[in-house]
């Protein structure tokens, strides 16, 4: 949003933050770990990764770091919509890509993605959606927003937030997701790639998360607000920056 139309988080009509919510949550999955203990399943979260189609191939993009912790054999457990138990995968339909590693984490980069097989992904998209890169690339390489244009959105599943609790005799472990409203800062390009800085408002630290663990692989949104002459707020495409 340029300067003589600045717009607080908090100014945005609560019917526009929730659709953007739901919008994102389709192409978001968390990755755990599904294992036998105590006679019961137990479900521990690896990280977050965002659904992406470019070409014939569709694939989960993440962190490369996570890819490094999740299953290579026999299934992996997805994240997708609530329910009872987690969606699992068998690891034989995906392939393990490691995009671009930086020797300081602290840097990066750190990108990784999941492929997946034609059957897996039908599969996934059956309850969730990929985002088109391709339908996007142009536009964002030839006539990209400026960083204050709109709202930014982190979103993915936060580790500290896991609960777990006994009910009618069951164990319920619930996990929680995340979309977190702000705005981006630019930083120095590092051996060509772009990166952002969000910053957490004094008052967003309260409420915030005390470790964001677990949103590794997670996306980060650019949302586009427009306002009418009358003063009204409607929302653009989203454009993303993962």
């Amino acid at each position: 949003m340029s300067a003589p139309d600045t717009l607080l988080v908090g100014d945005l009509p609560k019917e526009i933050a929730d659709g953007i919510v739901r919008d994102l949550a389709a192409f978001s999955v968390g990755f755990v770990r599904v294992s036998d203990a105590l006679r019961r399943k137990n479900v521990e979260l690896l990280g977050s990764g965002t659904l992406v189609s470019a070409g014939n191939a569709s694939a989960i993009l993440t962190a490369e770091h996570v890819i490094n912790v999740l299953p290579k054999q026999e299934t992996l457990g997805l994240l997708l919509w609530s329910g009872s138990n987690p969606n699992t995968v068998d690891t034989a339909g995906l392939h393990f890509m490691r995009v671009a590693r930086g020797a300081d984490d602290a840097v990066g980069p750190d990108l990784g993605a999941a492929i997946l097989s034609p059957s897996t992904a039908s599969s996934i998209a059956a309850q969730k959606s990929f985002y088109n890169l391709d339908r996007r690339r142009e536009w964002m390489l030839t006539n990209p927003p400026s960083d204050d244009d709109g709202f930014w959105v982190f979103n993915g599943f936060v580790r500290e937030r896991t609960t777990e609790e006994l009910q009618s005799s069951l164990y319920v472990k619930r996990f929680f997701y995340l979309c977190a409203f702000g705005g981006a800062d630019s930083a120095p390009e590092v051996d060509g790639f772009e990166y952002f800085q969000c910053p957490v408002s004094i008052e967003g630290r309260k409420v915030s998360p005390q470790s964001f663990g677990g949103m590794s692989g997670g996306g980060l949104w650019q949302i586009g607000i427009t306002r009418s002459k009358t003063g009204e707020l409607a929302r653009r495409d989203s454009r993303a920056n993962l």
